[in-house]
């Protein structure tokens, strides 16, 4: 990384030179990973409750409801690279990233609240319109804030195993809102009737939260390095997607990431999962969200550990391998299933996910500095605006699927008012789902990953080029 593309609004180029030297203060580090909360709270309740909210308390169609959902995030995914591109060319006075931070903050929040607030007046067809217009609004306020907060890490530090760290504290942050999101989330719905009033109460509870962790984001990073666009090295976007298709690494991290993300939009279905084949309570559903994210977090120093012995890729891969584990167990789960069982599996998924998210996440920046290294150009925010976009495609795709899925095995949709008994294609799908397609993601993301070959060594090799 070079020091004369490098500027920083409330600190001299010396003191920003020198903080990516000496590594980023933990105040730096924890604030940027507390952002992460308000992206992924909201995340993780759409994938997780909006297709079900839809279905048994709105009264919209499986199908329909999971064509709304792939459509919002068809639309995210388009407007990612452009709002990369967006806060690439914003003037950096502040960092060309952090203005976007407070903005898509609010807007989040206010989605949140959208969302689980449907008029009662309204009839299925208004409320169909109603529903894909919040999540096109809650699409906006995702990409607003994500696209330039994922193009900081690697404006913030330059060190291979410091980038593994500071995502590190994104994936903590990942565990503590899928805590608030997955286990306060049912507990709350469940505390208030279970239907449309439960989950209106859950929103009331989370878009403060979302905007608050916004809010700590911002002024956390007022200080942070970041780098500013190279005027004299302008390229159009067409040219830029061109330049980005010849970094290799970066592409198929992007392969990997759609794949492994596919397996978030097809969490979607443990909701039915735990009502129709376990039997049991969102409440146990919330409790199996707790464990698997507190395995999550925990594993963290563990995964860091291993990186720094065999590198990022091996651990990558043996993460996946942890992964393949837990899906196909699911087949033999049923009513009455002890316990330990259930919660060694949310174990054993949350161990395997923390591995797979920081790993994800931590190789990015690299792909970014190679890019750098072979172009000279500065553009995190398209690199960023790329990654975000395969992001939203995966999960579209796998809400999509199974909500598709479920109307073609004959699921039947409610507005909660009126016990449904559902058809035993019904249940035959649901447990199909959450068996077979995670584990032959999995699978072929192993298969990608033995190409991936950017190292830290590299990555060294090319710095050392560049200073010759």
């Amino acid at each position: 990384m070079k020091s004369s593309d490098l500027r920083e609004g409330t600190k001299s180029q010396h003191d920003s030179d020198a903080l990516r030297a000496s590594g980023l203060p933990l105040s730096m580090k924890a604030g940027w990973g507390i952002g992460t909360l308000s992206v992924a709270i909201g995340l993780t309740t759409q994938n997780m409750l909006v297709l079900r909210f839809m279905v048994d308390f709105v009264g919209i169609g499986a199908a329909t409801a999971g064509f709304i959902i792939a459509i919002s995030k068809i639309y995210d995914a388009v407007t990612d690279p452009v709002m990369g591109i967006a806060s690439d060319h914003t003037p950096a006075r502040f960092g060309r990233r952090r203005p976007y931070l407070l903005a898509g903050g609010v807007l989040l929040a206010i989605s949140m609240l959208a969302i689980f607030n449907v008029p009662s007046d309204m009839d299925v067809s208004a409320r169909v319109f109603y529903m894909a217009g919040v999540l096109v609004l809650f699409a906006t306020a995702y990409t607003m804030f994500n696209v330039p907060y994922l193009a900081m890490p690697a404006e913030m530090t330059e060190g291979y195993d410091q980038r593994s760290d500071l995502m590190s504290y994104r994936i903590y942050a990942v565990a503590l809102s899928g805590m608030l999101a997955s286990f306060a989330g049912p507990l709350i719905i469940n505390a208030y009737g279970g239907g449309e009033d439960g989950h209106r109460m859950m929103s009331y509870v989370l878009a403060p939260i979302i905007l608050g962790a916004a809010i700590v984001c911002f002024f956390a990073t007022r200080n942070a390095p970041f780098t500013t666009r190279q005027h004299d090295k302008s390229v159009g976007f067409g040219e830029q997607i061109r330049l980005a298709a010849q970094n290799k690494p970066f592409f198929l991290l992007l392969a990997i990431k759609f794949c492994t993300l596919l397996n978030l939009g097809v969490s979607s279905i443990m909701p039915f999962f735990f009502t129709y084949i376990l039997e049991i309570s969102y409440a146990f559903l919330g409790t199996f969200a707790l464990c698997t994210q507190l395995s999550l977090m925990f594993s963290q120093p563990l995964w860091l550990w291993v990186s720094a012995r065999i590198g990022k890729r091996n651990t990558y891969m043996v993460a996946l391998c942890v992964a393949m584990i837990t899906p196909l167990s699911w087949l033999l789960a049923g009513p009455g299933e002890p316990l330990v069982l259930l919660f060694g599996r949310a174990i054993i998924a949350g161990c395997a996910a923390g591995g797979v998210l920081l790993m994800g996440q931590a190789l990015l920046p690299d792909t970014i500095e190679y890019d750098y290294l072979k172009t000279g150009l500065r553009r995190e925010g398209v690199f960023a605006g790329l990654y975000t976009t395969v992001e939203k495609l995966a999960t579209a795709l796998g809400v999509a699927m199974i909500g598709t899925f479920l109307g073609a095995m004959g699921y039947v949709e409610s507005t909660g008012s009126v016990e449904v008994v559902q058809p035993e294609s019904a249940i035959t799908a649901i447990r199909y789902a959450i068996a077979f397609v995670p584990f032959t993601v999995e699978v072929i993301c192993l298969g990608l990953l033995t190409q991936y070959g950017l190292s830290k060594d590299k990555l060294e090799d090319l710095k050392r080029q560049g200073l010759a």
